[in-house]
């Protein structure tokens, strides 16, 4: 079983659980790979601390989890507000060959040490979905981009068909085109470590 784990940790309102869902999404209903999704929300849902979980195996032929839950190392972290940046430890991702991956929202988190030490991607997501797209709402769609680059467990396509099952009629083209901004982040980034190596 090639099992792939996801946690994603911020606060109510950011889209924390709507992101783990459109993975879950596009990883199970689109490319037809087993996939299990947990949640967790303090009391005070809005603005209280928030995360989720997915777990993806990506061997289509024997697709079964046996535990539904994520456990730490992770291979993908995205991590959105400041106390879920101070929660993260070293160990909490894949470290052999530096397999874990960690994406992070430069505008909501000033400080994050573990960044430093493990392959990062920060992006000022909520800042740059006001300033391009005119409302943070398109930060989830923006993390979805850059996600399916990065993780390379489902495809475009599978993408595509899950944001057009998640959002509005009406926002569809601009959220296309907050995905397409989260992928060619995804793409440079990639590029970048491909260069240092």
């Amino acid at each position: 079983m090639a099992r792939y784990e996801i946690r994603i940790i911020g606060f109510g309102g950011q889209g924390v659980i709507t992101l783990s869902k459109m993975i879950i999404t596009a990883a199970s209903l689109y490319e037809g790979l087993a996939a299990t999704q947990t949640e967790a929300y303090s009391a005070a849902a809005r603005g209280g601390k928030c995360w989720a979980e997915v777990v993806v195996d990506l061997d289509q032929d024997q697709s079964q989890i046996d535990y539904p839950k994520a456990l730490a190392p992770y291979d993908f972290s995205i991590v959105l507000s400041e106390e879920g940046a101070s929660e993260m430890k070293k160990g909490d991702l894949k470290d052999e060959k530096n397999t874990g991956f960690l994406l992070w929202d430069t505008s909501t988190i000033k400080k994050f040490r573990t960044a430093k030490r493990v392959k990062a991607l920060g992006i000022p997501i909520q800042k740059l979905a006001l300033e391009k797209f005119g409302n943070s709402v398109f930060g989830n769609t923006i993390l979805f981009g850059a996600f399916m680059k990065i993780s390379n467990i489902f495809s475009e396509e599978a993408a595509i068909e899950t944001i057009k099952k998640f959002v509005p009629e009406s926002t569809l083209d601009t959220n296309l085109k907050a995905f397409e901004f989260g992928k060619q982040k995804g793409e440079k980034f990639l590029q970048t470590l491909m260069e240092a190596n």
